[in-house]
């Protein structure tokens, strides 16, 4: 694998992250969850907002986990091409799924994540 798909995978992985942080901090009202509330122009009720930010805070650790399976799968190069594949299409897929549904601005996830994909399918 060329050194220019694995750059691309850590990339990809170190963005899951960033979106991580943004689910995950700060605590109460994480960032990524002001930004759509803010874009919705919706304000919760006090008991609503423990439990929209713990659905954030989950949607944070997903993100986590996608970061971490792709520096292991970067690390193993080739041999986990297909692993690699499918983290990428299921980055993209919810990036577009999120510009839907959230904020345009999640669309910066779709095409990275499609950027990364070329680059892995073309340089292994």
């Amino acid at each position: 694998m060329s050194s220019r798909a694995i750059l691309a995978l850590r990339l990809i992985g170190t963005l899951h992250l960033v979106f991580m942080i943004g689910e995950l901090w700060p605590w109460k009202c994480p960032f990524i969850m002001a930004l759509v509330l803010d874009k919705w122009k919706l304000v919760l009720a006090d008991t609503d907002q423990p439990f929209v930010a713990t659905v954030v805070h989950n949607a944070g650790i997903y993100n986590g986990i996608v970061a971490l399976a792709l520096f292991v799968s970067a690390s193993y190069g080739s041999s986990a091409f297909g692993i690699q594949v499918a983290l990428l299409i299921g980055g993209i897929v919810a990036g577009l799924f999120g510009a839907a549904t959230l904020t345009i601005a999640v669309i910066a996830q779709a095409i990275t994540g499609a950027i990364a994909l070329a680059v892995v399918w073309f340089c292994r």
